[in-house]
């Protein structure tokens, strides 16, 4: 991953070029009215990285994933994505009335092509092959976030982007969503994550990149790195923020 290690004045600019990067923001900004919530983010990510977005509340994760995924437009710079996108958001986007696999195989109409057949497949991944004739609505919050997960991956996207995929989960539930993440990265996707669950996702996770003021204050690698050393360059990067 380029610009890993640099402080804000380092990245402010792309400047170490990555081959066939899967995602490229350069000086994205986005702005509601007046106030600037993404004041120049610039990033490149590989396939086989996985990069986990940290930072205060408020401090443009979310808009920043919303961005990339094409859901809302930039303000300002620009987004190259090279191969298709998955998003799993903070609303798992399905239909309690629905049983699982009726919400995958709807979901999969509307992608078209191989994803309209992927139902079975994804809910043994996600470890939901048993109740897949259930209606989401009777779903546990760990059961749902897995099927949301399932819904991102119908078009086997290249690029995935999941905010707070681990929050309100319970231990089998996160370990199931851990365990595929891991396996989607050493398959050659590229991964980009919002989270406050460092720990968690530490085995996961190829470079930790801290957001705060708008700005990626730094992006540090995780490798030969235990938590505490990256929560230490955290809170250094948000307070020199």
């Amino acid at each position: 991953m380029s610009d890993i290690g640099h402080r804000t004045s380092d990245i402010a600019q792309p400047s170490i070029p990555v081959a066939d990067p899967a995602l490229v923001a350069r000086d994205v900004v986005r702005r509601f009215g007046y106030r600037a919530v993404l004041a120049g983010v610039s990033f490149t990510l590989a396939p086989g990285e996985a990069l986990m977005l940290v930072g205060p509340n408020g401090a443009g994760k979310t808009t920043l994933l919303r961005v990339l995924a094409g859901l809302l437009r930039a303000s300002g710079g620009t987004v190259e994505r090279r191969g298709n996108v998955g998003m799993v958001a903070h609303y798992s986007m399905l239909y309690d009335a629905l049983t699982a696999r009726e919400n995958l195989r709807f979901f999969g109409r509307l992608h078209g092509g191989p994803a309209a057949g992927r139902a079975g497949e994804l809910l043994q991944l996600m470890g939901l092959a048993a109740v897949g004739d259930q209606r989401v609505g009777s779903f546990s919050r760990g059961m749902t976030q897995r099927l949301a997960i399932a819904r991102a991956l119908l078009s086997d996207p290249d690029i995935l982007l999941l905010d707070e995929p681990l929050t309100g989960l319970d231990d089998p539930s996160m370990a199931k969503v851990v365990e595929v993440l891991g396996a989607l990265r050493a398959r050659g996707r590229a991964l980009l994550i919002a989270s406050h669950q460092l720990a968690e996702l530490m085995g996961v996770v190829t470079a930790v990149g801290v957001l705060a003021k708008g700005r990626l204050q730094a992006i540090e690698p995780t490798a030969g790195r235990g938590v505490e050393a990256i929560t230490a360059r955290y809170r250094e990067a948000v307070r020199g923020a």
